[in-house]
């Protein structure tokens, strides 16, 4: 019975997790649409590779770039070739009767980017096509790196957000994890409705990337929205013990330790959170399969 318990309790963080991680996901998605990370951090990359601060901005104000942005948001994805066009056009790395690309080459400023353009024209054995191939897969090779920089700034924001949810809606892990135990009938009723908890898997996919399609964030973010409502009202029925109904602050009982234990319950639980929803559903399927 004992063992029972312990995965009873599990099954109740996990799903007070489920929801929890799905809430500040959406929160977070919302929050980087609206101060354009993603293109903050595509614009960082670029400006990475370019280096020379001018031709950085010649280059993102050119119309091949410009155009994918508007007026309320910068551009989250950047074709390769647009930017190879972008690149060989603002720098003006063509051929003339008195200059060879080389010899534009050799014109740049001292630095990586005419290094690594001298260095891929050479290798491309003077060919044109193979060079403009090559600028390509050095744009989107680098992207990659520029993803890894937006995840783990997407992290950061994540674990702020949740952190601050946590404290407002008091989900502390702690309590959680101390009260249902002793609630016998709140275990009960959670094993019964956890399955109608637990959304299709297919919306916690929360991979992050500068190659984000726009349109298909703002589907994400609408059915997100749809059953992060469903979920919550069926675990609001649940009555688990988080929430600051009922909970008295002036009691001679809570000392300054208790508030201490409820500032790591709220932390447990953001960095719960953090971890991302897609976690916590296989975690739930694991745990009933033990059970």
């Amino acid at each position: 019975m004992f063992d029972h318990i312990i995965v009873e309790v599990a099954l109740g963080l996990a799903a007070v997790y489920l929801v929890f991680s799905l809430l500040c996901s959406t929160l977070v998605e919302f929050i980087a649409g609206l101060l354009s990370l993603r293109g903050k951090q595509l614009e960082r990359g670029i400006r990475y590779l370019v280096e020379d601060e001018q031709m950085s901005a010649d280059l993102l104000q050119h119309s091949m770039l410009s155009k994918l942005s508007d007026k309320y948001r910068k551009a989250s994805y950047i074709p390769s070739e647009n930017f190879r066009i972008a690149l060989i056009d603002s720098l003006r790395l063509y051929k003339t009767e008195k200059k060879t690309l080389l010899e534009c080459l050799n014109e740049l400023p001292a630095g990586g980017l005419r290094q690594s353009l001298t260095a891929m024209w050479l290798d491309a054995d003077e060919d044109e096509q193979v060079f403009k191939d090559k600028i390509e897969s050095w744009f989107s090779g680098n992207m990659v790196r520029v993803s890894g920089w937006y995840k783990r700034q997407i992290q950061k924001v994540l674990l702020l957000v949740a952190f601050i949810l946590a404290a407002m809606m008091n989900i502390d892990s702690i309590r959680i994890a101390r009260d249902i135990p002793h609630d016998e009938e709140l275990r009960a009723e959670m094993l019964q409705q956890l399955p109608q908890l637990i959304p299709q898997q297919g919306l916690f996919n929360n991979e992050q990337s500068t190659a984000g399609n726009a349109q298909s964030d703002i589907e994400l973010l609408k059915q997100r929205y749809q059953v992060l409502q469903q979920t919550t009202n069926e675990l609001e029925t649940l009555e688990l013990p988080i929430g600051w109904h009922g909970f008295t602050f002036v009691s001679q009982n809570f000392q300054w330790y208790d508030w201490m234990l409820m500032l790591l319950g709220w932390f447990i639980s953001a960095f719960a959170a953090s971890m991302g929803a897609d976690f916590w559903f296989n975690s739930i399927g694991k745990v009933m399969n033990l059970r």
